[in-house]
């Protein structure tokens, strides 16, 4: 009893002190870079009333359910960078333990610390919690679906059902690459009830839950549909969800072992050996004739858990392969961060590979190499700078615009990040889409002195060009500077 103690107590350690590094790595300079895009959509959304959010919600691409967390988070929180961003640090805290019980119901106490320690070093994750968005939400609900989905599996009762039913329902209203998960356990039943005639459930006990889960979903149904119409048309418009290929999903791979072709080497590796099992039935080295002595090894190998290994590369491959299909015959919706979940699948695997290796020194050495690999990544996530500068460029036009200016943004959702920072009230902010023409650009600056223009990159240059052109024609170009992701010039009228 004694030394079961201890190993209790050595693995709550470890996974505290794991948690603890991970909790680090996910507040520090969380506040440093500037709020793009994407996250001043999160707060204008949650920054709405409830029946506001839903409507403003219904014409975005994602579920509700993160707005209404950062809504009620705001209202205590604030809105600052670091505030709205500290809810996705909770929620990429909280994965890491659960990682460890999801191994640990898996596999055991070691694969799942393993997996936590991936989990809470990992860049890729460690970026996504520091972003006011949904994704870490995503993943955490994900370990927390797959948890009770075991459970369930194991034992059918009103626990593990209510569990799964409750943990589904959220993570479908988190993201719709949810339902991959939900197609994954769905997969990995049907093999089940294929291959094995063993079950500890019962078939209708599933179906049901499947039907309670959809049910729970009806009310937000027809909106998903309609946003999935409108999919092709906000792929193209941003030019990031594209039809992938093999080579993207094995670059998102990549991306799951921080962008480290060391690492992603290894971590194939040690997936496979995840697998397999081995022992050293005979022989020992004689460094007098070792040739000689190699030749009296004996290795016993067999497969081991290839129940729980098979789920999770059921898990991996469905959330990257099911939507890379999609994107090639219907409308592209693969992009990598929206996969973010099946990250946790390798990094299990990873973890179980190491379990198999027998020596002792060997998974030191293996896991140092993992901690040294995924540290080397970190200072990118600090240091450079990844999101685009919109309080950077916002900042330079409030501190030198006049009363009475006026704010081309373009395009004109960019809106969203300049009136985040901006402080000027007394300079009018004109929106620029797509197709507008010189009209629409005339009665934007018509009695104007000095007109700004405030230009995301990435979004081409044909509306850009005929807005500077047109600008050009009856202004002087005074000032122009270049900012990571924006470009801010200042035309004064001529005399």
């Amino acid at each position: 009893m004694k030394i079961a103690d201890e190993r209790i107590t050595k693995y709550g350690l470890a996974l505290l002190a794991i948690v603890l590094i991970g909790l680090f790595l996910r507040v520090y300079q969380l506040g440093t870079q500037s709020i793009w895009l994407d996250e001043s959509v999160s707060i204008s959304i949650s920054g709405l009333s409830v029946p506001q959010l839903v409507q403003a919600a219904a014409p975005d691409v994602h579920p509700p359910l993160y707005y209404f967390l950062l809504h009620y988070w705001m209202m205590v929180f604030g809105t600052s960078a670091s505030a709205v961003r500290l809810l996705s640090v909770l929620f990429g805290v909280l994965a890491i333990p659960m990682i460890y019980v999801v191994g640990r119901q898996l596999f055991n106490k070691g694969v799942g610390l393993v997996g936590a320690l991936i989990l809470a070093l990992s860049s890729f994750n460690i970026y996504y919690s520091q972003e006011a968005r949904m994704y870490s939400l995503l993943v955490l609900l994900a370990l927390v679906s797959m948890y009770f989905f075991w459970r369930f599996l194991q034992q059918s009762n009103l626990v593990s059902s209510v569990g799964y039913v409750l943990s589904t329902t959220l993570l479908v209203y988190t993201h719709y690459f949810g339902w991959f998960v939900l197609i994954a356990q769905n997969i990995y039943v049907v093999t089940l009830l294929l291959l094995s005639k063993n079950r500890t459930y019962k078939l209708r006990h599933w179906v049901a839950v499947q039907a309670i889960v959809l049910a729970l979903y009806v009310p937000w149904m027809g909106i998903a549909v309609n946003q999935a119409s409108q999919r092709l048309t906000v792929g193209e418009s941003v030019g990031q969800l594209l039809q992938p290929t093999i080579v993207t999903i094995i670059q998102t791979f990549g991306i799951y072992s921080d962008s480290s072709v060391l690492l992603s080497a290894l971590f194939l590796a040690l997936s496979a050996l995840s697998l397999f099992a081995y022992k050293r039935v005979r022989g020992s080295m004689d460094w007098k004739a070792p040739l000689k002595a190699f030749e009296s090894y004996s290795w016993e190998v067999h497969i081991q858990d290839a129940t729980p290994v098979y789920f999770l590369v059921v898990l991996l491959l469905s959330i990257n392969v099911i939507p890379s299909v999609i994107s090639y015959f219907y409308t592209p919706v693969y992009y990598y961060r929206y996969t973010i979940a099946a990250s946790v699948a390798l990094y299990l695997l990873v973890g179980k590979g190491i379990a198999n290796i027998n020596y002792r020194l060997f998974k030191v050495v293996v896991i140092s190499v993992i901690i040294i690999l995924s540290a080397l990544q970190l200072p990118w996530n600090y240091y450079a700078i990844t999101k685009p500068q919109a309080r950077e460029a916002t900042s330079f036009i409030d501190a030198n615009a006049k009363s009475g200016d006026a704010v081309l943004i373009y395009p004109g959702w960019e809106s969203q990040t300049f009136n985040y920072y901006n402080n000027r009230t007394d300079v009018a902010v004109k929106q620029i889409y797509y197709g507008n023409g010189s009209v629409d650009i005339q009665s934007d600056v018509n009695g104007r002195d000095r007109v700004w223009f405030y230009g995301a990159t990435g979004y081409g240059t044909p509306i850009e060009n005929f807005t500077l052109n047109f600008l050009n024609e009856s202004y002087a170009k005074i000032y122009v500077n270049s900012y990571y992701g924006y470009s801010v010039y200042l035309y004064e009228k001529r005399a």
